[in-house]
């Protein structure tokens, strides 16, 4: 069993929408988090949220969970993640846009790492709070915060300090008081002889205060494309091992532990055939098996990198799906979210699938 197969798919919005994140509420009820009314990738709306009764097959818009503001402008593009209490978690960044905030560029613009709350399954927000920023004038926040246990909370972050070191540090901010305070923070990805950058961390809770991270990989200033990286602390994030090559070379990299030292990684393929792409992986005495791959979603499009034109930072505009990410729902059968561009329609795509 290392293949899927596809049972449904369809869409959580269509709103301009991307950069979705999944959480299960103690009901079994599922939520998703994604920017709204922004130029899709752009992100310069807020961030909304929709739920799902029946395993995903249907969702019903939710609300905002933090808005756009207009003077001055801000927006907005937070990560969803729920705590042992049943505490729902949206976690990113709020970018200030200068002038009208109709167009940004990536790593240009200040923003700082936000934090709202519900303890009531959406139905209402806390107040954004801000979290330490003193690291980064930008950052770049792909993963939600991740409820370590013990009372610590962990929020990662990439710094993205100039352009020459875009994801020169990716660090989790650390709370040992349930997000009361952030005293400090712990270094996940860092390249001593500065030639590696990390972008769109994802980090999970392995339990027992383990934890493993993953992040699309590049050459720093040229931001070429290297294997994805990976790291694992065993002391609830305090400390982390040198990152090393995990064999697959995709931009972000999203895992999922579906066994014993089994993984599912979904990963976007923009070169090539590109596409969303399902790996099967085994960890086992430091190595890691890939036991076989398949494509999600077909981007119905090809890239190559000899005949492109823009370069590096540049070509990051010319993609148009991105950031997927699945649950498992039972047994075999998991739910998948990314964003994609389709008909010229910005949206969150959902699929259901299961490994066969």
């Amino acid at each position: 069993m290392n293949k899927i197969e596809i049972i449904d798919s369809g869409y959580v919005s269509r709103d301009d929408a991307a950069f979705p994140t999944l959480a299960i509420l103690n009901n079994g009820e599922i939520v998703c988090a994604y920017t709204a009314k922004g130029k899709g990738p752009d992100a310069l709306g807020g961030t909304d949220w929709s739920k799902s009764s029946d395993q995903g097959a249907s969702w019903t818009y939710g609300g905002v969970i933090l808005s756009r503001k207009e003077v001055p402008v801000s927006v907005n593009s937070l990560r969803l993640s729920i705590t042992s209490d049943g505490t729902l978690l949206a976690y990113g960044s709020r970018d200030k846009i200068k002038g009208k905030g109709d167009s940004r560029n990536f790593g240009e613009d200040t923003n700082e790492p936000v934090l709202c709350r519900s303890r009531d399954d959406g139905v209402t927000w806390s107040e954004p709070e801000i979290l330490p920023n003193h690291l980064s004038r930008v950052y770049e926040i792909s993963n939600p915060i991740i409820d370590a246990g013990n009372n610590i909370w962990l929020a990662p972050a990439a710094t993205l300090s100039d352009g020459d070191k875009l994801g020169e540090r990716v660090v989790v901010f650390r709370s040992e008081d349930k997000g009361k305070s952030w005293p400090g923070y712990s270094t996940v990805f860092y390249d001593p002889e500065g030639k590696k950058g990390f972008f769109e961390q994802k980090i999970m809770n392995l339990g027992q205060g383990r934890l493993f991270a993953v992040a699309w990989t590049v050459i720093m200033g040229d931001y070429r494309d290297l294997e994805n990286h990976y790291s694992f602390s065993d002391d609830f994030g305090l400390t982390w091992l040198p990152a090393k090559p995990i064999g697959i070379k995709g931009q972000t990299l999203s895992p999922l532990l579906i066994g014993e030292n089994r993984f599912l990684f979904l990963s976007n393929r923009r070169y090539g055939n590109q596409g969303v792409v399902v790996f099967f992986a085994r960890y086992h005495h430091g190595d890691w098996i890939i036991e076989g791959d398949s494509i999600l979603w077909d981007a119905q499009s090809d890239r190559s990198t000899e005949s492109e034109k823009t370069k590096g930072i540049e070509a990051f505009d010319d993609f148009a799906f991105g950031l997927p990410s699945a649950i498992q729902l039972e047994g075999n059968l998991f739910l998948s979210v990314h964003w994609c561009r389709e008909d010229g329609v910005f949206g969150i795509r959902w699929t259901r699938f299961k490994e066969v």
